[in-house]
C-alpha cells in the first residue's frame, strides 16, 4: 500500500520546524523534512526565457531546436524528493488528454538538484516550477504549485489557444506587378503582395521577402486577403505549411515551408466555426466525412467558383 504524502510549508516566524513537527506526530504520523535550497532571486520576464551560456547539453539541445522549429516549451522544474512534483508528473502530465495537448510541444523537465545553476537563471526558489514558453521564446504563463489534469488541460488550452499566424500584412497587386510577374487573372488576380513582415515571425523566420507574392497556402489558391484568414482559421500554430510565392525580378514560382506562430485567437463571423477552408482541403473534408458518415457542406464564392 503506498504512503499518502502531505508537503506543509509554514511561516518560520510563526511557529517552528520542531514545534509543527510535535504537533503532527501527536496526531500518529510520521514527519519528514526535506532540504529547501535558497536560490537567489531572479525574475523572467514575459518576454524572454533564458538559454544560459552554461545551460546542460540537453536542456540547450532541446531549447535550441524547439525555438529554431518555433514550437512552443515546457519547462518543468522538479526535484526527486518534492511530493507535488512528483504527483504533477504521474496524475496530471501523464493524463491521456494533457499528452495529446501536449503533442508538437517540447516538454523538458530539469531536475532542481543537478541543474541549480538553471534554475537560478530562471528565478527558481521552490518547486514544482512550470515556465510555458510560446513559439517566439516568451514565457506567457508559470505553474508553482500541483494543478490536477482539468486544471492544467485548461491552462494548457488557454497558452496554446491563440489563432495560427504567418506575421504578415498583404494587399491586391498592383497592374504592374501583374504585368510584371505575369500573375494569373480569373475574375480576380491570383496572388497577394507582403507588404509588411513581422520581425520573427513565422513568414519572415522562413526567409520570405516583402514585396514577395503569395500564390498557393499548401493547395489553396490566394486571391484575397479572405483566402489567408480562412486558411489560418483551420491550421494551427506550429502546424508546417507549404508556400508558393514569387518575388520581383525572377517570376518563377518558389516553394517554401513555413512553420505557423500564433497570434491572437480569432472568432469567425456570427461565431460559426469551420474544419475546411479552400478547394484545396476538400478532399481531406470529404475523406473525413466519409469516415464519420457525416454529410458535408461545402459554400462556393470567389474567383474558383
Amino acid at each position: 500500500m503506498e504512503r499518502d504524502t502531505v508537503t506543509i510549508g509554514y511561516d518560520p516566524e510563526a511557529t517552528s520546524s520542531d514545534r509543527l513537527g510535535e504537533v503532527i506526530r501527536s496526531l500518529g504520523y510520521g514527519v519528514e523534512e526535506v532540504p529547501v535550497i535558497d536560490l537567489p532571486r531572479q525574475e523572467v520576464t514575459a518576454h524572454a526565457a533564458p538559454l544560459p551560456d552554461d545551460a546542460p547539453p540537453r536542456f540547450a539541445t532541446a531549447f535550441r531546436s524547439a525555438r529554431e522549429a518555433r514550437r512552443p516549451i515546457l519547462i518543468d522544474f522538479w526535484a526527486e524528493w518534492c511530493a507535488p512534483c512528483i504527483q504533477l508528473k504521474k496524475e496530471t502530465l501523464a493524463d491521456p488528454r494533457v499528452v495529446k495537448a501536449l503533442e508538437g510541444v517540447e516538454v523538458i523537465f530539469v531536475d532542481l538538484d543537478e541543474d541549480p545553476g538553471l534554475a537560478e537563471a530562471y528565478g527558481v526558489t521552490s518547486v514544482p516550477d512550470v515556465f510555458l514558453v510560446d513559439g517566439s521564446g516568451r514565457v506567457t504563463d508559470r505553474l508553482r504549485s500541483f494543478e490536477g489534469p482539468e486544471e492544467f488541460l485548461a491552462r494548457i488550452q488557454r497558452w496554446l489557444g491563440g489563432s495560427a499566424a504567418l506575421g504578415i500584412t498583404t494587399s491586391a497587386p498592383s497592374e504592374e506587378v501583374v504585368r510584371d510577374m505575369g500573375l494569373v487573372q480569373n475574375v480576380r488576380v491570383l496572388g497577394r503582395v507582403i507588404d509588411s513582415l513581422e520581425p520573427e515571425g513565422a513568414a519572415a523566420s522562413a526567409g520570405i521577402e516583402v514585396g514577395d507574392v503569395l500564390l498557393r497556402l499548401d493547395d489553396n489558391d490566394l486571391y484575397s486577403a479572405d483566402d489567408i484568414a480562412d486558411f489560418l482559421a483551420v491550421s494551427k500554430p506550429g502546424q508546417s505549411i507549404r508556400v508558393s510565392h514569387t518575388r520581383q525580378g525572377d517570376a518563377s514560382p518558389r516553394e517554401s515551408s513555413i512553420v505557423l506562430g500564433s497570434g491572437p485567437s480569432a472568432t469567425p463571423p456570427g461565431g460559426l466555426e469551420w474544419q475546411f477552408a479552400g478547394l484545396g482541403q476538400l478532399p481531406s473534408a470529404l475523406e473525413q466525412a466519409r469516415a464519420e458518415k457525416k454529410k458535408v457542406m461545402v459554400g462556393l464564392s470567389g474567383a474558383e467558383t
